[in-house]
């Protein structure tokens, strides 16, 4: 795997992101996500972690991938719509592991 390609699809998705917040094309889903705000955001959110719960309890390893991938697109919109940097997390994360 290469990690670098990876976390950097991360922060280009939160970038995109931003982008559909601010100028909120017709027709994406994204700009719907943020039209309806966060309550939406965070209903998303927890609709993708129990469908990532189910799917982890399956024996087929796409469908907590695909599910999983559902959480983190919804989880990074959350934090795009609160306006918390993607790094704060990761910074998080890193602090933590020092621990």
């Amino acid at each position: 795997m290469s990690n670098k390609k990876e976390v950097q699809f991360l922060y280009d998705l939160e970038k995109l992101l931003i982008s559909r917040k601010k100028d909120k094309p017709s027709g994406s889903y994204s700009t719907e996500l943020f039209e309806n705000g966060i309550d939406m955001i965070a209903q998303k959110v927890g609709e993708e972690a129990v469908e990532t719960i189910i799917a982890s309890k399956n024996q087929d390893d796409s469908e907590v991938v695909n599910e999983s991938a559902d959480l983190l697109y919804h989880l990074v919109a959350l934090l795009v719509e609160r306006d918390i940097p993607l790094d704060r997390v990761v910074g998080e994360l890193m602090d933590r592991r020092k621990k």
